[in-house]
């Protein structure tokens, strides 16, 4: 099978999409629940070159090493920026995407700061649903999905720092369940968080709303240390006071305070999280007040404590909407989040969103892109 857009029109200037194999047989033997997040890769990978100015050999194919120069920029210099979505599969047998519009203009956003070339939006796309398609056997039903990682780097031979003129786009789908372990469900549990003290992620002028490797390899040492201290995340303030609540080491934060839903707002140093963006739409259409706001970590504590913070959670394309039951700073101090958690807000939330993508509720914001039909999704 192969797919030819009309020259042209559509922004993919008539590159055609190989197909080299499909579909795939189901991979996953047992529970979904049992595997742990980022490592059962599917059969079949996206892949396309962009040499002399132009994206070519687009192709869907069995994953393969890829073959470097070791002097190419990705490997001294870190030009790579990546992306991570999801497809469900429906109630209805139906296989869908999640606002990946949004993904394909983020990754544009992050290529251009970090002087790479733009993936016309829809051929990120159609790339992504042939390579569903080709997949759409090891697409689980929940609570487990399809996370795809779209992936661009630089690889031309160049030990000195100036941007690369050729590169490799590439696709990779694992199937997946909950990010972290034991939190599927609306009456799952929930995770310590580990504030740094010692470590900031990103500063004003830097690369904290970029979807870059480098963003995230700058987070190792400190996550290791938070995962010995019993935390599955690290929550990040800022470079310059040291006090103002940015993000996580993968997903956003938000709180619920007075009753309302607030999270620190893009200010440059946060990534802009597509989960985050929903959350804020449909809290609203719940009735729940929601804001942007900065945040203050002594005033959060000190919320936490008087009861006027009431809940923390993590949001994100892989934590969906995981709450938070303490946090515990590097100096030893830990400060717990009052009352049950995920609390009553989160909960609502993680039920709504989950609903949408899932196919239980109408899609009110035309979020949901269709990728196949009941009827042909296990064909």
């Amino acid at each position: 099978m192969s797919y030819m857009p009309s020259h042209g029109t559509d922004g993919t200037d008539g590159l055609h999409i190989d197909m080299r194999h499909c579909p795939s047989p189901p991979i996953l033997k047992g529970r979904i629940e049992d595997v742990e997040f980022g490592t059962m890769f599917t059969p079949n990978m996206f892949m396309m070159r962009y040499h002399k100015g132009e994206w070519k050999e687009a192709r869907v194919e069995p994953v393969t090493e890829i073959r470097l120069h070791p002097g190419a920029t990705v490997l001294h210099y870190a030009q790579e920026v990546f992306e991570g979505l999801k497809a469900f599969r429906q109630t209805s047998g139906d296989i869908v995407l999640f606002r990946p519009e949004m993904n394909a203009r983020r990754i544009n956003e992050s290529a251009k700061r970090l002087s790479m070339p733009s993936i016309p939006e829809p051929l990120f796309l159609e790339a992504v649903r042939r390579l569903v398609e080709v997949e759409r056997n090891n697409v689980p039903p929940a609570p487990g999905c399809l996370y795809i990682r779209p992936t661009l780097i630089g690889v031309t031979p160049l030990v000195k720092v100036s941007p690369a003129n050729e590169f490799l786009f590439y696709i990779l789908t694992l199937v997946t369940g909950p990010y972290f372990k034991g939190t599927s469900g609306r009456d799952a549990g929930a995770v310590n968080v580990f504030v740094a003290q010692s470590v900031t992620r990103a500063s004003r002028g830097g690369m904290g709303a970029v979807k870059a490797g480098a963003n995230y390899s700058g987070t190792l040492e400190i996550t290791a240390k938070a995962f010995k201290a019993g935390c599955a995340q690290v929550l990040f303030l800022d470079a310059r006071d040291e006090t103002r609540i940015e993000e996580m080491g993968g997903m956003n934060v938000c709180f619920v305070a007075d009753g309302a839903l607030v999270t620190p707002p893009l200010s440059g140093t946060i990534l802009p999280g597509i989960t985050r963006d929903s959350l804020m739409t449909i809290a609203r259409g719940l009735g729940i007040p929601a804001r942007e706001e900065p945040l203050d970590i002594v005033a959060i504590i000190e919320g936490l404590e008087s009861g006027r913070v009431t809940e923390a959670m993590a949001c994100g394309t892989a934590a969906v909407v995981t709450g938070i039951k303490s946090f515990q700073f590097e100096d030893g101090r830990v400060v717990n989040v009052p009352g049950p958690t995920p609390g009553p807000v989160s909960t609502r939330l993680f039920d709504a969103i989950r609903a949408i993508q899932y196919g239980d509720c109408p899609d009110e914001n035309g979020w949901i892109r269709t990728i196949c039909r009941g009827e042909t999704a296990t064909d």
